[in-house]
């Protein structure tokens, strides 16, 4: 926003130099940006031009009028108004034009003037100067002023020739279907059913609140004009213009909301110009449709909410002058609460903390005092933060890159990843995509991977082990999108060449299981995890997956990517598993249990069996697990054996059974006695065959 002091001084009183007005603005949130010098000639003589930086949520001081409000606020000068001529007699009658609003959703408010016998010419030097000092190039007279005015007040104007209007029957409705429309710079613009026009009667006169059109302009030989002053939604300003690539100092205006209180007294001040600078003679009337008043909802403003967020106590008597001065209404007091209502003009005060922020700008940041904030220790642990760096350092020391990857992907990505999720596995579909391509929320943290592995490859690299930790999102039943922390891995390539190893061996399954393992064991969670092939995922290797599961949990899924998905991906071979981590942290212990070491030594066994190829190891352990034996401390299986002398179909497990008394040392005839027991079961129950 650029404005001169000089026509700042016609809106407030100042004695303060032009580095000390700036200083003002700057400590209270309008930073300036720039200070210089100009000479503008007769009128202004030297001048200078400030320009502010105007925050997004403070459209009222678009304006040299709401710059002049916060100004008197702090210096506490009178504001002042520039001439204006009333409208008038405000009934129906002797009325030129009839005005209909279709969409009082997105038009709040339309009010208009006629005026007559307009003399179409150049502005005078004096307001030339002043709109090219602020960047905006002279036309002529008429939209000059309608430029001028809005600099003054920030309510965008503008200028219709009536004797091109055919019907004078001005409509306010939303473009219907696919409508070309040609505006002031001579472009042909397709419209679409959301963006909002301006009719004469069926025919499109101007983008309402962007730019108007080329048949309504004002040319030389006009001679009446409808002025227009309305409120737009802003939402909608903004998606027109930002489509169309149209910004306009008008759109930008409405974008960021407009005073509807304000559009007759924008009105007014142009109608005074128009005679004093072009001659004109306004009609008696004017046309003011307002379906909708603006009301603005009442704020409790509490003594001791302004003290526990500024951290200093006000009087009430200078929280109230605060208030007072920013044009904001008191309308109920009691001991330590004051009911106030915000003007229409600061849309940006919705809240308490918002009058709270108001009162520290105005009273001065510097005057509140720096002080440390009072830090409780937290007595509560975050279990989760604590077994995310926990497991972040068990795999960063097995040699894994941890990635961090945005979590957007494509509907192919999903709908070969669809993740952990129990039942629904609706992505959660994104609005406005940075990329048409990754258009859905990730259902898994496997596309991300892939997509960094795709990228490996392309370079010639050959190995890549990386994990990432994140969030997984879907639809839930009720519509609402969920989130759960996941853990993914993809493991590509052959071992680096560590310490003693003389070769690069191929990252296998087992690897891949015994690093989940190793999650499991760090985790605490034990016996409870179980390997399962019952439940693996349809992107995985048929014969090379398995999942992990708790009870009727799934906590995760493990295997190599199906050659027919690798074909689809243009990838070589990987592995990749995923982890519900969310729930797994839910199934680890809070506290660590410990017990003394064993007074008596164990005593162990080897049991090597043959069971068909498609047998699971884990039946086994499960089984000798439930007997729930107090000699048995413990079983595991440490190979798993093909070929001859083995049959075909067949497969070699073997197994170490721990034996451990806790009173006593166990003798060989006990523990032979038991062993052999053990594996008459064995065979008995699973048909197994005892290999010699």
């Amino acid at each position: 926003m650029k404005l001169t002091l000089n026509w700042l001084k016609e809106f407030v009183e100042f004695e303060e130099s032009p580095q000390q007005i700036a200083q003002r603005f700057t400590m209270v949130g309008l930073e300036v940006e720039s200070l210089v010098p100009v000479e503008l000639g007769d009128r202004d003589g030297a001048d200078w031009v400030i320009e502010v930086a105007v925050t997004p949520n403070r459209g009222d001081c678009l304006g040299i009028l709401g710059l002049a409000r916060e100004l008197a606020a702090l210096t506490g000068d009178r504001l002042k108004f520039p001439p204006a001529i009333s409208p008038g007699n405000r009934s129906d009658k002797q009325r030129l034009v009839h005005v209909e609003i279709r969409s009082p959703r997105l038009c709040s408010r339309y009010s208009a003037r006629v005026i007559a016998e307009i003399r179409v010419a150049p502005s005078p030097p004096w307001m030339r100067a002043r709109l090219e000092a602020c960047g905006i190039r002279s036309i002529n007279n008429v939209v000059d002023i309608t430029n001028y005015v809005m600099l003054e007040t920030g309510q965008p104007l503008h200028a219709f020739d009536l004797g091109r209007l055919t019907t004078r029957r001005i409509v306010v409705r939303p473009a219907e279907g696919k409508t070309k429309f040609v505006t002031l710079d001579g472009i042909e613009r397709e419209l679409v059913p959301e963006d909002l026009l301006i009719c004469d009667g069926d025919t499109p006169v101007a983008l309402a609140g962007v730019m108007g059109g080329m048949e309504s302009q004002v040319q030389s030989d006009t001679r009446r004009v409808l002025l227009e002053s309305a409120n737009f939604d802003p939402l909608s300003i903004r998606r027109t213009a930002r489509r169309l690539g149209l910004r306009s100092e008008a759109s930008h205006r409405f974008e960021r909301g407009v005073d509807p209180e304000g559009t007759i007294r924008a009105l007014d001040r142009a109608v005074f110009l128009l005679g004093q600078v072009a001659g004109g003679a306004p009609a008696s009337g004017v046309v003011d449709r307002y379906p909708r008043p603006a009301k603005t909802a009442a704020i409790l403003l509490r003594a001791e909410g302004v003290k526990r967020l500024l951290g200093v106590e006000l009087k009430r008597k200078d929280v109230e002058k605060i208030l007072k001065s920013l044009g904001i209404k008191i309308r109920g007091r009691s001991k330590s609460v004051l009911r106030v209502i915000p003007p229409t003009y600061r849309r940006d005060l919705t809240r308490e903390a918002d009058l709270v922020e108001e009162l520290a700008r105005l009273h001065g940041y510097e005057r509140i005092p720096s002080t440390l904030p009072r830090v409780r220790p937290q007595s509560k642990r975050d279990f989760q933060l604590h077994w995310e760096r926990t497991i972040r350092s068990f795999l960063a020391g097995d040699g894994l890159t941890e990635v961090v990857n945005l979590p957007f992907t494509s509907e192919q990505m999903n709908r070969c990843f669809p993740g952990l999720w129990e039942d629904q596995k609706s992505p959660v579909l994104l609005l406005n995509p940075l990329a048409q391509e990754n258009s859905e929320m990730r259902l898994s943290l496997i596309p991300g991977l892939v997509e960094n592995l795709r990228a490996h490859v392309s370079r010639k690299v050959k190995s890549f082990r990386a994990f990432e930790l994140g969030k997984g999102f879907s639809m839930g039943p009720k519509g609402y999108p969920q989130e759960r922390h996941h853990l993914a891995v993809l493991l590509y390539g052959r071992r680096e060449r560590r310490g003693l190893q003389t070769k690069e061996a191929p990252v296998t399954f087992l690897e891949a299981k015994g690093l989940v393992e190793g999650i499991v064991e760090v985790l605490g969670l034990g016996p409870q995890a179980v390997w399962t092939g019952t439940r693996s995922a349809s992107f995985l290797h048929p014969g090379k997956a398995a999942a992990l599961e708790s009870g009727s949990s799934r906590l995760g899924t493990l295997g190599e990517i199906h050659p027919d998905l690798c074909e689809e991906l243009e990838l070589p071979p990987f592995l990749v598993f995923e982890l519900d981590f969310e729930r797994m942290v839910q199934y680890a212990p809070r506290q660590l249990t410990v017990c003394p070491l064993p007074r008596f030594p164990s005593v162990e066994r080897d049991l090597a069996i043959v069971v068909d190829e498609a047998f699971p190891a884990q039946r086994i352990i499960d089984w000798v697990r439930d007997l729930n034996h107090s000699l048995i401390e413990d079983v595991r299986v440490f190979d798993q054996y093909h070929g001859a002398p083995i049959h075909e179909g067949k497969k070699s497990l073997a197994y170490t059974i721990s034996y451990r008394a806790e009173g006593r040392t166990l003798t060989d005839a006990e523990v032979k006695t038991l062993h052999e027991e053990l594996i008459a079961r064995i065979s008995a129950v699973f048909g197994a065959e005892l290999r010699g």
